[in-house]
């Protein structure tokens, strides 16, 4: 029995996880701006459009960082692990955008929000380990 954590394994988990959870966190994201929008005083009809413009971005890099991110575990291809990676980034800070600076922010979304800046985080940390197990020269028996 290895003794070692299969860091390809736990990525592809960590994956698989976060691809349901934004799929959720996505939804409930547009359904409280709807909320937001109908319901509570309106900061101006520009700051809902880019509220919504991001949110459309964030699903767009989501879904790319999740597909390239699955794409280069499986085929175990560094640029795309790269690539994922440097996704990772702009949907840390639109993330963080909900869950810090929006105008107005809900509890819920507090805990969304903060649940899938984890998620990023333990993939980055992950991503990081397997880009490094696929370029480190291997033992030779």
């Amino acid at each position: 029995m290895p003794s070692a954590i299969s860091t390809p394994l736990t990525y592809e988990i960590l994956m698989y996880l976060n691809s349901f959870y934004f799929g959720m966190f996505a939804t409930c994201e547009l359904c409280m701006g709807i909320y937001k929008a109908a319901n509570l005083p309106s900061p101006g009809t520009n700051k809902l459009l880019i509220e919504f413009a991001l949110l459309l971005f964030l699903l767009s890099t989501e879904a790319g960082r999740i597909y390239l991110g699955r794409k280069g575990n499986l085929m175990e291809r560094g640029l795309l692990f790269l690539l994922a990676i440097a996704l990772t980034v702009p949907s840390s800070f639109v993330t963080l955008y909900f869950l810090l600076w929006q105008h107005y922010t809900l509890r819920l979304e507090v805990i969304l929000c903060s649940i899938q800046i984890v998620l990023l985080t333990a993939e980055l940390i992950i991503a990081v380990l397997c880009l490094v197990s696929i370029y480190r020269p291997s033992p030779e028996e």
